[in-house]
């Protein structure tokens, strides 16, 4: 069926007021335009009237009368273009439909058909619909995933509604489909949903409302309760007694008593060095005779030689000696370089450190009155 153009739904439309201002009933007018009940009723209630019950005055003549005086209500009047290209610009700025009606002087009911017959969605804000009350929350991830958190955690469906500001269907609805998305939850052996302590919701505290809140969002990130109090800069116990006022299960580590203590594990036996082949032939040919210390430092210095290309691994039973020597000449010579710390002499404490120049002693040795030979 062609739908029909604004003029004859104005025409209607009047017609339909004009018979409502006569004071036909509900069913009268839906006879008389060929409509359900329902339809004239939602039509009233849309526009605020209240129900025509006058028996006194007969259906026909209420009918003659609304048929000799058709007036067009305000809203059906004939809008100039202007207007009409205000109303268009006002709603791709994105206003809602009674910022619209208020600016081009209509009803919001007269915007939203406008809009409907033209197929334009309406301008709201995230997470709202047409039937969402101002004073639900907006819908966000991190609300939903904290709702289906909750369940799990056994908290109610009402409780977890009114502390997050939204509805119990939309929570049940989150809730099945977690468990679309998870479907092994749902198999046979698995953990089920715990009953609530107290499901219907009706538990309160007396905790300030900000600050309640933030505890149950903090709860439902599975903060514990030590963690949620230092968050709010409250002491342990409130949050403790917020908590059992609302029936709320805890959420803590096990006790230290009873927290199950790891297996030690087994040491085995230590990885000695000489596993590695090549670093047992360069003991072998660095020899015995030597502290192990002196072993260990000619190692490294074979070992890097191979590392940095001078030497090749055919070459160290040649070379080992020289590096060898060089380490006990270094280290272990009593002809070489003595330590600053060493005695020297016959035990007396004179040490090579005294033979340094130190300028600030001779100075104070002057200072002090001491002579230089």
């Amino acid at each position: 069926m062609a739908r029909r153009s604004d003029e004859d739904q104005g025409v209607r439309m009047a017609k339909r007021y004009a018979l409502y201002k006569a004071g036909l009933s509900d069913r009268a007018i839906s006879r008389e335009q060929g409509v359900s009940r329902t339809t004239i009723q939602d039509w009233r209630l849309r526009n605020a009237f209240p129900v025509n019950s006058n028996p006194n005055v007969p259906a026909k003549a209420k009918l003659r009368n609304a048929e000799t005086s058709i007036e067009l209500p305000p809203e059906h009047h004939k809008i100039s273009p202007e207007r009409m290209k205000l109303r268009r610009e006002l709603y791709d700025a994105g206003n809602t439909d009674s910022v619209i009606a208020e600016a081009v002087g209509i009803r919001p009911n007269s915007v939203f058909t406008w809009r409907q017959r033209r197929g334009l969605p309406p301008n709201l804000p995230p997470g709202r619909t047409l039937r969402t009350s101002e004073h639900l929350a907006f819908i966000t991830p991190d609300l939903k995933r904290r709702a289906v958190a909750l369940l799990k955690r056994g908290v109610g469906a009402p409780m977890i509604a009114r502390e997050m500001a939204t509805t119990v269907k939309s929570v049940e609805r989150w809730y099945t489909e977690a468990l679309l998305g998870t479907p092994y939850v749902r198999q046979s052996g698995t953990t089920r949903r715990s009953t609530p302590r107290h499901p219907s919701g009706r538990a309160y505290s007396k905790m300030r409302t900000d600050r309640r809140a933030r505890a149950f969002v903090l709860y439902a990130d599975g903060l514990d309760d030590y963690e949620i109090a230092k968050d709010l800069g409250v002491h342990r116990e409130q949050i403790w007694e917020w908590r059992h006022a609302l029936f709320l299960p805890s959420i803590g580590k096990a006790w230290r008593k009873h927290a199950v203590k790891p297996k030690p594990k087994l040491l085995g036996a230590a990885i000695s060095p000489m596993s590695n082949p090549l670093y047992a032939h360069i003991v072998a040919s660095i020899g015995r005779g030597i502290a192990s210390d002196l072993v260990d430092d000619a190692v490294s210095d074979i070992w890097l030689a191979l590392a940095e290309g001078q030497l090749s691994p055919d070459q160290i039973s040649a070379q080992a000696g020289k590096f060898r020597n060089r380490v006990i000449r270094n280290y272990a010579s009593k002809f070489g370089t003595r330590s600053l710390d060493e005695d020297i002499g016959d035990g007396d404490g004179f040490r090579m450190l005294d033979l340094l120049k130190d300028h600030g002693s001779s100075d104070w040795l002057e200072e002090m009155g001491a002579t230089v030979w």
